[in-house]
């Protein structure tokens, strides 16, 4: 996999994966949390050229919540 390739899976399960562990936070929350996850390892591109990228990476799980929250099991969850 070229590193372009595993950068952008890297930032799509960082929008993802953080809006699923906090998703009744907001965004303005929980950006310094990732951004400090994401600049942890230094070889990794700079905050501001992926920031964009991961912010619609944790958006895009608000399309699939306006269809109902499923859990990990697939299963729509009780209210």
């Amino acid at each position: 996999m070229a590193r372009s390739d595993s950068d952008h899976t890297l930032v799509l399960s960082l929008g993802r994966n953080g809006r699923a562990s906090y998703p009744e936070r907001p965004w303005e929350e929980i950006e310094p949390v990732l951004r400090r996850v994401w600049e942890f390892d230094g070889r990794l591109r700079a905050w501001h050229d992926v920031r964009a990228d991961v912010q619609a990476a944790w958006q895009s799980c608000d399309l699939s919540s306006t269809q109902g929250r499923r859990g990990r099991s697939g299963f729509s969850r009780a209210a």
